[in-house]
C-alpha cells in the first residue's frame, strides 16, 4: 500500500525512506528476492490503485444498490473502504509497514469524532430505543468505520503529490461521467438505477432516484438523490477547474478540450439536478478560488459564466427560469413545502428531544425518518443524534481540513501545488457549507467523495511538509559547501 514504511528503514540504493520517494508499500518477501537492488514498480502495491478500486465503486454502482443483510451500510463502496483498511491493519499488525505521518491533525480530529459518536452509542443503549432505532445506530458504525479508513488509509498512504494528483484527477474524471449520465436522464427521463442488476445486491426500496420539478426531469444520476447528485458535483467543480487552469506543458495544446470538458460535463450536471444545494455549494467553492485567481483568470471565467448560461438558455430553455423561480420560493408563500419556513418549521421538533439528551443525544444513526422526521439540516440532524458535543467535534473536524489544506499551501511556492491546496480548501467548503441545506451525512456518495477529500486535505499537508524540509536540507547542504 503506497506511503506505508518500509519497516526495515532506508532503501538499500538509493538510502532515502520510502515516505521521501512517494511512500510505497513494499512486500519484504520481494524484497529479499531482489536482494539489495531497488524495488521494481511491479513490486509496488499502490493505495491510489485500490482507492480506484473504490471510486469506481462509488461512482458507477448506484448507491441504490446494497448487499441486503447490511443494509444501507452495505454499498459495494462502504464494503470496499472496509476491505482497504483491513489490509491497511493487518500489514500494520504484521510489522511489514510503520505507518507514515502524515496529516496527523485531522486523524487526531477523526479520532475524537469517532470517540464522540461511540459515547453517543452508548448513551442511546442506555434510554428506551426501539429495534429500528437499534438497527440504524448499528448501520451507521459501520458507515462511521468506512469514515475512518479512507481517512487514515489517504494520510498514512498517498505520500507523493503526484499520486496525490493522480488520484483527485481520477475523481474528476469519473465525476464527469457521472455527471453526463445525470445529464442524459435529464433529457430522457430515464432512471439509471433501474438497469443495474448486480448479483448479491438489492436495491434500497426506501429510495426513488428520478424526480420531476416544474415538468423538469431531477436527475440522480447514480447517486441516491438530486440534491446529493449537485452537491457532488460542486464538490468536485473545484479540482476541475485547477486541473483545466494548470499550465499546458508543450506539445499539449490540442488537449485543451480534454482538460475543460469534464468541468462543462460537472457544471452542466450539477445545473440540471434543479439542486439549490449544488448550487450554493457552487458560489461557496468560487467565492473562496476567487481571490487566489490572476485578473486575466477572473476575465476569463466571467466571459465563460455568461457564454455557458446562453448556452444553456439555448439547450435547456426552461432550467435557468425554474432555478430563479426556485430560489424566490424560499422567501415567498406561492410554494408552502418549498420556503424558508417551511424547511426550519421542523426546528421546534427536534430541540424537543435535543433538550432531553443535550450533550450526546439520542445516538449516532437513531434518529431515523421511519421512527422521527426528515430533517433538512446535518447539523440538525447531528444535534439530536450526538449532541452538542458531537456537533461541536464535527465542526473541529471539518476545520481541521480545511486547517491541514490551507497549512500545506503556504509550505510551498509550486503554483500548481499551491492551487490543489485552495481547492481542496473550496471542495471541502461545499460540503461544510451544504450540510445546512440537507441532511448530508445520511447520503452515501456524498460521505464517501467528503471524506475521501478530507483524507486528501491530510496527506496534502503531509507532503508539503515534507517536501518543504527536503528543501530546507539541500539548501543547508548548498550553504555548508
Amino acid at each position: 500500500m503506497a506511503g506505508a514504511r518500509v519497516a526495515s528503514g532506508q532503501d538499500a540504493v538509493s538510502g532515502t525512506h520510502p515516505y521521501e520517494r512517494g511512500g510505497i508499500f513494499t512486500i519484504p518477501a520481494l524484497e529479499r528476492a531482489s536482494g539489495s537492488r531497488a524495488v521494481s514498480g511491479e513490486d509496488r502495491l499502490d493505495a491510489v490503485a485500490l482507492l480506484t478500486t473504490y471510486l469506481i465503486l462509488l461512482f458507477f454502482i448506484p448507491s441504490t444498490l446494497v448487499f441486503g443483510p447490511l443494509g444501507g451500510a452495505g454499498t459495494p463502496a462502504v464494503v470496499a473502504s472496509l476491505c482497504i483498511f483491513l489490509w491497511y491493519l493487518a500489514s500494520w499488525i504484521a510489522g511489514r509497514i510503520v505507518p507514515a505521518g502524515g496529516g496527523r491533525p485531522l486523524r487526531v480530529a477523526m479520532f475524537l469524532f469517532a470517540v464522540t459518536v461511540l459515547a453517543s452509542f452508548v448513551a442511546a443503549m442506555t434510554r428506551d430505543i426501539s429495534q429500528k432505532e437499534v438497527l440504524g445506530a448499528d448501520r451507521e458504525l459501520i458507515i462511521l468505520l468506512s469514515w475512518v479508513a479512507l481517512v487514515v488509509v489517504i494520510t498514512q498512504s498517498v505520500t507523493s503529490y503526484d499520486r496525490l494528483s493522480t488520484l483527485l484527477r481520477r475523481a474528476v474524471i469519473m465525476g464527469s461521467v457521472v455527471g453526463a449520465i445525470g445529464i442524459v436522464q435529464y433529457y430522457t427521463g430515464l432512471d439509471v438505477a433501474r438497469y443495474f442488476q448486480i448479483p448479491g445486491l438489492v436495491p434500497r426500496v426506501d429510495v426513488t432516484t428520478l424526480l420531476t420539478r416544474n415538468g423538469l426531469h431531477r436527475p440522480s444520476s447514480t447517486a441516491t438523490q438530486p440534491i446529493e447528485f449537485g452537491v457532488v458535483m460542486a464538490m468536485l467543480l473545484p479540482f476541475a477547474l485547477q486541473q483545466a487552469f494548470s499550465p499546458v506543458r508543450p506539445g499539449e495544446e490540442p488537449r485543451r478540450f480534454a482538460r475543460w470538458a469534464p468541468v462543462m460535463l460537472i457544471a452542466f450536471g450539477m445545473l440540471v439536478s434543479l439542486s439549490r444545494s449544488g448550487i450554493i455549494g457552487a458560489a461557496a467553492a468560487l467565492l473562496i478560488l476567487w481571490p487566489t485567481w490572476s485578473r486575466r483568470r477572473r476575465i476569463g471565467t466571467i466571459v465563460s459564466t455568461v457564454l455557458g448560461l446562453a448556452v444553456v438558455r439555448v439547450v435547456a430553455p426552461r432550467l435557468i427560469h425554474t432555478f430563479l423561480s426556485y430560489f424566490s420560493a424560499l422567501f415567498g408563500t406561492t410554494n408552502p413545502y418549498a420556503t424558508a419556513q417551511a424547511r426550519t418549521g421542523d426546528y421546534g421538533y427536534v430541540f424537543h428531544y435535543v433538550g432531553q439528551r443535550p450533550l450526546f443525544g439520542m445516538g449516532f444513526g437513531t434518529f431515523t425518518p421511519e421512527v422521527y422526521i426528515f430533517t433538512d439540516n446535518a447539523y440538525l440532524h447531528s444535534l439530536a443524534e450526538i449532541g452538542f458535543v458531537g456537533v461541536a467535534v464535527l465542526l473541529v473536524l471539518y476545520l481541521t481540513g480545511i486547517y491541514c489544506a490551507a497549512a500545506g499551501r503556504r509550505l510551498t511556492r509550486d503554483e500548481r501545488r499551491r492551487e490543489i491546496g485552495q481547492a481542496l480548501i473550496a471542495s471541502i467548503a461545499v460540503g461544510v457549507v451544504t450540510s445546512a441545506t440537507f441532511d448530508a451525512l445520511s447520503f452515501p456518495m456524498f460521505t464517501g467523495v467528503f471524506f475521501l477529500i478530507m483524507g486528501a486535505a491530510g496527506a496534502y499537508l503531509g507532503i508539503m511538509r515534507t517536501d518543504a524540509s527536503g528543501q530546507t536540507t539541500e539548501r543547508g547542504a548548498l550553504a555548508g559547501t
